[in-house]
């Protein structure tokens, strides 16, 4: 799996405005060939920090995102209403559940 991560630091009385160009953009976005999920999510500690996740399915398919008229509008909105923007893209090397989290922890630390 591949995600990326734009984090974005509106400009005053910008979010209403971000938020709709991403309303309108991602029912396309997350119909896209192999797009697993495309999310907005605010920062609780600072109110016009927010962060875009898109994850998918393959290298391939998060590039060809990147050439679409969709993602252009992202960046786009978030160059014009942001302060600031940073993006950051990830491979995913393993997922899971609880049992994941356990393995990962050392043994003198037991989760129940």
């Amino acid at each position: 799996m591949f995600s990326y991560l734009i984090k974005v630091d509106l400009k005053h009385y910008k979010s209403n405005e971000f938020i709709a160009n991403l309303k309108s953009i991602a029912p396309r976005i997350r119909r896209g060939k192999k797009c697993i999920g495309y999310r907005l999510y605010s920062n609780c500690d600072e109110e016009r920090v927010y962060m875009v996740m898109g994850e998918w399915k393959t290298k391939q398919a998060m590039e060809n995102h990147f050439q679409t008229r969709d993602f252009q509008v992202l960046v786009g909105s978030a160059r014009v209403l942001g302060e600031t923007f940073e993006m950051k893209i990830f491979k995913t090397l393993e997922t899971g559940g609880i049992e994941l989290a356990k393995a990962r922890i050392a043994p003198k630390n037991n989760i129940t």
